[in-house]
């Protein structure tokens, strides 16, 4: 069975991104809430997202009458059509613009290792965003050899092993006393979101029919929702915050799960009405780049004069963001994409 366009992962893609851009130019401007609680949340559903749609193409690549060296070949091909281009014409325009602010740490951004200059200098940067991109990177170099040699059998096994060992790796991280850039930022601690979304592809793939009833059981949705409840509960008591900072990314990548999972059936309902929403769709699609651009959009536009009121502003810089983004998709991005085909 090969992979498919689910449509509406595509507005949850919108839902990911909206979480993150609010939290830059919108809540904290209102003191609702902060940017902790809410921008990682976005990303984590990115990584499970992220960690679906890749595994599901490469159990699909893994069953092609090819061998596992074309399937490699073919994938990173693929990826780097996906994400390479838009990424260094970025990277580049950001050099030119803000040189100076990045002198020093431009091997960083060109070598996809923004994770680990925050970790070493503790603090995002210039382009701190870019942090989950190199995350996605480092776990592109390993995980389509885990998905492609281990035996199908032992996949969900290895998978829920790499959800563990994200867990143990933070849980020593805390111990030890490192500081949130670690836990936050190495791969080993976003693998275990990625490894979720890897371990519902392995559901939806081989067992498709038990995970439909599982993902529509009212008891399993309510112990899923309940244990993201319980998990932000802890987040406010103070001699727990641990167990939140630990546990917080599987705990919301279960929840993730069951959402992306059903909307791969197809949600119906108020859900499925706004979820099938063409423009939701859209701006789901165009978000690798509006998440890119995003950050920069209010520092260009400075020099204008433009509205105080925090809501008309917010309502200015996602109308720039997005058009800069359309612009990017149909002038730069869906033109190199088209040669992906050549690498099915």
């Amino acid at each position: 069975m090969g992979t498919k366009k689910f449509g509406q992962i595509d507005s949850l893609r919108f839902f990911a991104i909206f979480a993150v851009i609010c939290s830059h130019w919108y809540w904290s401007a209102h003191d609702l809430m902060d940017f902790g609680s809410v921008a990682p949340r976005g990303v984590d559903l990115f990584f499970v997202i992220s960690g679906f749609l890749i595994t599901l193409g490469l159990i699909a690549a893994k069953e092609k009458p090819q061998t596992k060296g074309q399937s490699l070949y073919k994938f990173y091909i693929r990826r780097f059509l996906r994400i390479f281009p838009i990424y260094y014409l970025t990277v580049f325009i950001i050099w030119i613009f803000w040189h100076k602010q990045m002198a020093g740490s431009i091997g960083w951004y060109l070598l996809y290792l923004v994770n680990f200059h925050s970790i070493k200098i503790q603090d995002w940067g210039i382009a701190g965003q870019f942090w989950s991109l190199s995350v996605e990177e480092q776990f592109y170099l390993v995980w389509p050899f885990v998905i492609l040699f281990v035996p199908n059998k032992r996949l969900s096994l290895v998978i829920i092993l790499s959800v563990i060992l994200s867990l143990v790796m933070k849980t020593y991280w805390v111990m030890i006393g490192l500081s949130f850039w670690t836990v936050y930022m190495h791969p080993l601690g976003s693998l275990d979101a990625l490894a979720l979304g890897g371990l519902l592809a392995c559901l939806y793939h081989f067992h498709q029919d038990q995970l439909k009833k599982a993902l529509y059981n009212p008891l399993f949705i309510f112990l899923v929702i309940a244990q993201l409840m319980i998990m932000l509960i802890i987040s406010r008591i103070p001699f727990c915050f641990h167990f939140y900072t630990i546990g917080i990314r599987t705990s919301f990548g279960l929840f993730s799960m069951w959402l992306i999972g059903r909307s791969t059936f197809g949600f119906t309902g108020i859900m499925g009405y706004v979820l099938d929403s063409r423009s939701l769709r859209y701006i789901g699609k165009i978000s690798y780049a509006i998440y890119l651009f995003h950050d920069f959009v209010p520092g260009m536009l400075l020099g204008l004069k433009y509205p105080e009121n925090p809501d008309l502003r917010f309502v200015m810089y996602v109308a720039v963001t997005i058009g800069l983004a359309s612009l990017s998709w149909y002038l730069f991005e869906s033109p190199i994409l088209k040669l992906k085909d050549g690498f099915e």
